[in-house]
C-alpha cells in the first residue's frame, strides 16, 4: 500500500464526496470547455447494447484517455467533465467519455435495464473505440461503479485484444454489498442515490411502458428493497447475494489482471469501507494509493476546489514518472 498526502482540504468526508459531483465546481469551465466544444457524439452498437460516447480529437495525440463515469452518473457529471479538461489542455490527449446503458440522455437505447454486471457491453465498447481511435497509448480511468468497471475491463483486456497502457480507478466499490449497506446506513447518500435511480426509472417507464410496467419501484424507499425488486424481474440472478458477487473484483478478477492499475482510495470514504481495499495490497500489478482525507471521489485539495486526482493521473501517466512512494 502506498499512503500519499496530497493535502486535502477540506477534511471533512461528506463535503469531499459533496464536491465531487457539484455542479459549482465546473464554473472555471464556463467559458472555457474545450472537450465539450470539440466533442463528437457517437453510438457504439455492441453485441448486446448500444452505448453513447463523445470523442474529443487532440491534434497529433498519442495518448487516449477512456472515461468511465460512477452509477447515476454521466459523461457529463462534473468530475469526469473537469479530468477531461486536465487531461485535454495539459497532456494534449484525446478524450472518450463513455455513457453506460441507461445514463445520461441513452434510456431510449436500450429496451432492457441497467446493472452493474453488463460487462460484456462495456468490454465490447472499449475495443471498438480502441480499434477505432488508435493511439500509441490508452488509458482507462473511472469512478466509484466506473472504477469498478475498469478493473474488470482490464480483467477482460488480454483476451478481448484490448491493448491498454494503464488503468486508474478512483474509489471503486470492491465488495458490492458492503458498499449497499454502507450507503443504506446514511440517509444522506441513501436519499441522494434512490432520487437519482428512481428518476431514472421513470424515464425508462415512460419510453418503454410495456417492457418496464413496474410501477411498485415509485413507493420503495430502501435501495436494498429496489435492487431486489429489478435484479429478480429484470436479470439472470435470483437474489441480490448472487448479484452483488457477480461484480465483485475478487481473486479471480485480480488474477486476469495483466496490466497496470492504480487504485486510489481514501481511508474516510463514507460508503466504501476502507479494510475492503486490503485485497488488493501487495498485488502484481495492481498499485494501491491510498489517502487519509478524500471522502467519495472527492480529493479535493483546495478551496479553489481542484481534484488531487486529476494531477496524479497526469503524472502518472507514464512508466518514467510515477509518483514518490510511501510503501506500508
Amino acid at each position: 500500500m502506498i499512503i500519499c498526502n496530497p493535502g486535502i482540504k477540506p477534511k471533512n468526508k461528506h463535503l469531499q464526496s459533496i464536491l465531487a459531483s457539484s455542479k459549482i465546481r465546473l464554473l472555471k469551465l464556463k467559458n472555457n470547455n474545450p472537450v465539450s466544444k470539440n466533442s463528437e457524439e457517437e453510438l457504439l452498437e455492441t453485441k448486446e447494447a448500444k452505448l453513447q460516447g463523445f470523442y474529443t480529437k487532440a491534434e497529433k495525440a498519442d495518448k487516449l484517455y477512456i472515461l468511465l463515469h460512477g452509477w447515476e452518473g454521466s459523461a457529463q457529471s462534473t468530475y469526469i467533465q473537469l479530468l477531461a479538461n486536465a487531461l485535454y489542455k495539459q497532456e494534449k490527449s484525446s478524450i472518450y467519455r463513455l455513457n453506460f446503458r441507461d445514463h445520461g440522455a441513452t434510456h431510449h437505447l436500450n429496451e432492457e435495464l441497467f446493472h452493474s454486471c453488463r460487462l460484456n457491453e462495456v468490454v465490447d465498447a472499449v475495443k471498438i473505440i480502441t480499434d477505432k481511435y488508435p493511439h500509441k497509448s490508452v488509458y482507462l480511468c473511472g469512478y466509484s461503479l466506473g472504477g469498478n468497471f475498469s478493473l474488470r475491463v482490464a480483467a477482460k483486456a488480454d483476451r478481448a485484444g484490448i491493448k491498454l497502457t494503464k488503468v486508474f480507478a478512483v474509489s471503486p466499490p470492491l465488495v458490492p454489498k458492503n458498499s449497499m449497506i454502507a450507503i443504506e446506513k446514511s440517509k444522506l447518500y441513501s436519499t441522494y442515490f434512490m432520487r437519482k435511480w428512481q428518476k431514472s426509472l421513470q424515464k425508462k417507464h415512460s419510453i418503454y411502458p410495456q417492457k418496464f410496467a413496474d410501477v411498485e419501484y415509485k413507493s420503495i424507499k430502501s435501495l436494498d428493497d429496489l435492487t431486489q425488486l429489478l435484479i429478480i424481474r429484470h436479470s439472470e440472478y435470483k437474489t441480490t447475494d448472487e448479484y452483488f458477487e457477480a461484480y465483485q473484483i475478487d481473486e479471480e478478477v485480480i488474477e486476469n489482471i495483466k496490466v497496470p492499475c492504480h487504485v486510489l482510495a481514501s481511508w474516510d470514504d463514507p460508503v466504501i469501507p476502507f479494510e475492503d481495499f486490503s485485497l488488493l495490497d501487495k498485488r502484481q500489478f495492481i498499485k494501491l494509493v491510498t489517502s487519509k482525507h478524500g471522502g467519495h471521489c472527492g480529493f479535493i485539495i483546495s478551496w479553489s476546489l481542484n481534484s488531487w486526482v486529476e494531477k496524479y493521473i497526469i503524472e502518472n501517466s507514464s512508466e518514467n514518472n510515477e509518483t514518490p512512494e510511501e510503501e506500508q
